[in-house]
């Protein structure tokens, strides 16, 4: 078992975790209904599990080296995100009452959308293919793989769970809900704005080839 290994990747991993992004924006949209925002830290955490053990089993890889599905699997994401945005945008518009999020408080709608936002997010498969491909040589064992997937998804349940009960708390829920409209707006403009960068590659790879 390579210690520092595993210290080294699960400091990389927090830093990313706190860094601003479709996870985040999504916690925030559900934080309104506690369960629902528990439910979507699940399942960030299980789509953070599958990036895990795509890239450790090399899965990942043959995924990026095949140009065609890869570019599939990037514009399916691009898609999904950009109608998160687009929801997240229309709610901008509505008053500030509606809260955050018309979304119920059922955990299992916040955990598939939670897992389908980290799963369909490219930006997330090409950060797990590029941090442990870099790190994670051939000639690390499957007991420290092991190890590290098991690593990534606890960093990431008990960072998100954390997240989802603090956002969802009655005091930051009042700043919140006196700001609901220009974070939904907030929201919106990130999910819109990954899902165009991830567009615009995929479309320059295509016109240059």
């Amino acid at each position: 078992m390579d210690t520092s290994l595993l210290l080294t990747i699960g400091f990389i991993h927090l830093v990313a975790l706190a860094s601003p992004g479709p996870d985040l924006a999504l916690m925030l949209r559900f934080s309104a209904r506690r369960r629902a925002a528990l439910g979507a830290a699940t399942g960030i955490a299980a789509g953070i599990l599958v990036h895990s053990l795509l890239s450790l089993t090399g899965i990942s890889l043959l995924i990026q080296g095949q140009p065609l599905l890869f570019s599939l699997v990037r514009l399916a994401g691009a898609a999904y995100l950009g109608w998160l945005g687009w929801g997240a945008l229309k709610a901008s518009l509505t008053p500030a009452a509606n809260r955050l999020t018309a979304a119920s408080g059922v955990p299992e709608r916040g955990f598939w959308a939670g897992f389908s936002t980290n799963l369909l997010n490219p930006k997330a498969l090409v950060f797990f293919i590029g941090l442990l491909a870099a790190l994670v040589g051939p000639e690390v064992g499957w007991l420290t793989r092991g190890l590290l997937v098991l690593e990534l998804f606890l960093l990431s349940l008990l960072w998100f769970l954390a997240l989802a009960w603090w956002l969802s708390s009655l005091k930051v829920q009042a700043r919140l809900l006196a700001w609901s409209r220009p974070v939904n707006a907030l929201c919106g403009l990130l999910f819109c704005g990954v899902a165009g960068s991830i567009l615009w590659l995929v479309a320059g790879e295509l016109a240059g080839s």
